[in-house]
């Protein structure tokens, strides 16, 4: 007999056994044997039991017969019922724990994920929003639940509206004024209807900042070298027209009115020569000749250079230096041009009979230079521009003076800001850094 035919032998042996023909067969049998041993023991061993003990001896042994039947019919189809319960209770409390933690790991992610995300409805009111979104409208998620996405950021509606589902909008925040890129994406049924929209989006301000710098120095770049071309034209023709009048002046006897035209024509040349200077320089290269000088000393000579601008218009001077010297490394001439520009812009931006404070401070390693001016103060769109090469808010400004002393700042890795107070007027500050002094 082969493996297969045993094989299938006992499956149909174990077949039959478990089929309900089994059961019928053992109630059948169990039946006729308590029967026949209720007529040999009833009968001939026991003739003199009572009925009643009888009928419990005939329960008893169809019981022991029948208990196998009984445990299939009722017992084990109960304890069967019972394991699946408690399979399906386990499988139940697994399903959710792992809805929990999944739960909690995109709580996690949409609290922690530096982007904002709203999920709306289709007629785009809020029904979910992270905490970052405060960060963008000044409001947070609870807030936002139930509100108009039209009227939280009327940007990005009137983006989706039109169909845009990307795009760079501006955001009036809580604190300041931002851009942001957002991109929709629809959220689907299962049916394939619209349920709503998913709304992510990131600020953006720096990018576009930097993106804008960059365009601007590009831009700068190109108008250096022009400039430059330009300021080497112009020095060779200026040399030689002051040349040729520095000729006429000694060898011609000039009246007295010639002499005021001459002088006033050698007043344009150097002031057309310090013009072609200041374009060179704010075309190439700092280069610096750094070497020990007292500040305090070099902060006095360039007093005394506004001096006679100051006694003009009757300024009010207040001085708050430190006593004795200050030792710092860095190029004198160049820093001295820093500091007689900002104190001849606060006295060209002081009215006559006003005041202009001067003081130097030394806070650990860094030397900072403040110059502060009683005038109107600067417009807030032009705190920065006015170091913008040839912005100017002057008459007969060129635009070059603040710019090149950015750049000489900048150079000894230092800095020059400028801000408005708060009782009027506007502050200069140059700072030297830690490794500028000595």
């Amino acid at each position: 007999m082969t493996e297969e035919t045993v094989q299938i032998g006992k499956n149909a042996q174990t077949t039959w056994k478990t089929a309900p023909t089994w059961i019928f067969v053992e109630i059948m049998l169990a039946i006729f044997i308590v029967e026949s041993l209720d007529m040999v023991l009833l009968h001939y061993a026991f003739p003199s039991l009572s009925i009643f003990a009888k009928v419990v001896l005939d329960g008893l042994i169809l019981l022991v017969f029948l208990s196998p039947a009984l445990y299939l019919l009722i017992l084990k189809p109960f304890l069967r019922q019972n394991e699946e319960r408690k399979r399906y209770e386990a499988d139940l409390a697994d399903a959710f724990a792992e809805l929990h933690d999944r739960n909690r790991f995109i709580e996690s992610i949409l609290t922690h994920i530096q982007s904002g995300i709203i999920v709306t409805d289709p007629d785009m009111r809020i029904n979910l929003a992270n905490d970052y979104v405060s960060h963008f409208f000044g409001r947070n998620s609870a807030e936002l639940i139930g509100a108009e996405l039209a009227e939280v950021c009327p940007g990005i509606f009137a983006s989706i509206c039109a169909g845009i589902d990307a795009a760079e909008v501006a955001v009036n925040s809580s604190s300041n004024y931002l851009i942001v890129g957002f991109k929709r994406v629809d959220l689907k049924r299962v049916d394939g209807t619209l349920a709503g929209h998913i709304i992510t989006f990131v600020d953006i301000s720096e990018i576009i900042k930097f993106r804008n710098e960059m365009r601007k120095k590009e831009r700068l770049a190109t108008m250096g070298e022009v400039v430059a071309r330009v300021a080497h034209e112009m020095r060779n023709p200026l040399f030689g027209i002051t040349a040729a009048a520095q000729i006429l002046a000694m060898e011609l006897k000039l009246t007295a009115p010639q002499k005021e035209l001459m002088n006033s024509l050698f007043t344009e040349a150097r002031r057309m020569n310090h013009l072609v200077e200041e374009l060179l320089d704010c075309s190439k290269e700092m280069i610096l000749k750094k070497t020990p000088f007292d500040l305090v000393k070099a902060l006095n000579e360039s007093l005394s250079f506004n001096e006679v601008f100051i006694i003009e218009k009757k300024l009010n001077l207040q001085k708050r230096l430190p006593d004795g010297e200050l030792t710092v490394v860095a190029d004198p001439e160049r820093v001295r041009q820093v500091m007689v520009n900002i104190l001849k812009n606060a006295v060209d931006a002081t009215a006559t009979g006003g005041t202009i404070a001067v003081g130097l401070v030394k806070t650990g390693g860094d030397v900072s230079i403040h110059v502060t001016d009683s005038g109107p103060g600067i417009a807030d769109d032009a705190i920065e521009k006015i170091f913008d090469v040839f912005y100017t808010t002057k008459k007969h400004g060129t635009g070059l003076g603040l710019s090149i002393s950015r750049k000489i700042a900048d150079a000894h890795d230092g800095a020059l800001t400028a801000s408005n107070n708060a009782g009027g007027g506007a502050t200069f500050t140059f700072t030297l850094p830690v490794g500028a002094a000595a």
